[in-house]
């Protein structure tokens, strides 16, 4: 593992960043539109290199690129936590998760298609690094030393791992999807398990002993990932259709149809889903009945939500505020240079990344000014684990509730004494 973090900075609104030949978005026509640039940063990349995938996880965004690069910013205040290669050029490298741990913020893993990666998420230190006995599928999920995560041979797995007890890895559980697992799986409610399968079916279990909650089997293929919120899952496809499902029982509360197969996963953000099809762009559903309240036939990314409005980010490199009951068009720029940005649920932050590893941070309306005080404190703690945090705890116990093994296509009687 190659460190990359050799960096000169320059004070750019109030944070460190690396100097900018030219602005990534022009200034006037963001401000005319509401926008303060929060910050800006620029990463270190080898010549050449480029910028592939980017990704929001809690606190932290996380940049790949081409050269199998990655890099940890601060979301807050765009510092550079760490840098470093991970893997060689071209190697797909999944979505990153932060494990949910015991008392303290958990580390970050990355798989990528030749192995999985744990590193500490502030310091960038590596804890772990293993090469499972399957070929990687999707992007992993993990509480306390439980990692789940899909492959390609059509099972889904539990792994033990970062154990001081064992040397290795070792495979806790697995259980057979019906077709490779691409789509990235969700933990949810109480230490409830989400995954699909290729073969269009999505499985709720117990996460700490595979125990089926339920099942249910769409009309096509499951490609994208699945999302959650309080009142449901969503499911995008390739039958055309995004499928809402019950969290407790997986009976459909409603199903859209859309003009062509949906392959990337929707974004439910407060009491609106969203939704891309290559066909007809971005659509916005009512996440009570499915109902749509509109379409936006060039927008890509839904960028973030806030009182001023939606923002969206279109194929023809313009930055979009839409009205978000009707998608009305209010304020439109021009950005060339943006390759693409990250759904943001959490705030109003909107991130914009160009291939050259320029990051622009944009927030709108009446937003507090990020001041030089905040960014030294920041720094200071930038790699360092917060102390005082309780994170989410996992619970895997169901008190009361029966274990039928019989009739559990999900396991099989040599689990019993298991669990």
């Amino acid at each position: 593992m190659t460190s990359i973090l050799a960096i000169g900075f320059c004070l750019t609104a109030g944070v460190l960043s690396a100097p900018v030949q030219t602005p990534l978005v022009e200034r006037i026509p963001l401000e005319a539109a509401g926008f303060e640039i929060f910050w800006e940063a620029h990463l270190p990349l080898e010549k050449g290199d480029t910028v592939r995938e980017a990704f929001l996880v809690d606190e932290a965004i996380y940049v790949t690129t081409d050269l199998g690069d990655v890099f940890s910013l601060k979301a807050d205040v765009g510092l550079l936590r760490w840098g470093f290669n991970l893997t060689e050029p071209n190697y797909r490298i999944f979505r990153p998760t932060h494990v949910v741990a015991k008392g303290s913020a958990g580390p970050v893993v990355f798989p990528t298609v030749r192995d999985i990666a744990v590193f500490d998420r502030f310091s960038g230190e590596q804890l772990e690094r293993f090469r499972p006995e399957f070929s990687t599928g999707s992007s992993a999920v993990a509480y306390d030393h439980r990692l789940f995560i899909g492959s390609t041979n059509g099972r889904f797995y539990s792994l033990v791992f970062n154990s001081p007890r064992l040397a290795q890895p070792i495979k806790h559980w697995e259980v057979m999807a019906g077709g490779p697992v691409t789509a990235a799986p969700l933990l949810y409610g109480r230490g409830w398990l989400l995954f699909a399968s290729q073969s269009g079916t999505v499985f709720s279990c117990v996460a700490d002993n595979k125990k089926l909650n339920w099942y249910y089997k769409t009309g096509g293929e499951i490609l994208a990932d699945l999302a959650v919120d309080s009142s449901g899952v969503y499911v995008a496809s390739l039958d055309r259709s995004l499928y809402k499902l019950d969290r407790a029982t997986g009976i459909p509360l409603w199903r859209s149809r859309f003009p062509g197969s949906l392959r990337e996963r929707p974004v439910a953000i407060g009491d609106t889903v969203y939704q891309y099809c290559e066909e007809n762009g971005l659509t916005a559903l009512n996440t009570k009945d499915g109902t749509h309240r509109w379409v936006h036939a060039t927008a890509r990314t839904i960028a973030s939500h806030s009182a001023e409005g939606d923002v969206l980010w279109t194929r023809e490199h313009r930055i979009e505020i839409v009205d978000p009951k009707t998608g009305e068009v209010g304020d439109s720029i021009f950005a060339p240079q943006v390759q693409m940005t990250i759904s943001n649920s959490a705030n109003d932050a909107v991130y914009l990344f160009a291939a050259d590893g320029r990051v622009l941070c944009l927030r709108i309306g009446d937003v507090p000014y990020l001041r030089r005080q905040q960014v030294s404190a920041a720094r200071e703690m930038l790699n360092q684990t917060p102390t005082g945090r309780k994170p989410r705890r996992i619970s895997t116990r169901r008190p009361g509730v029966e274990d039928p093994i019989g009739d559990d296509p999900l396991r099989s009687k040599r689990d019993r004494g298991k669990n």
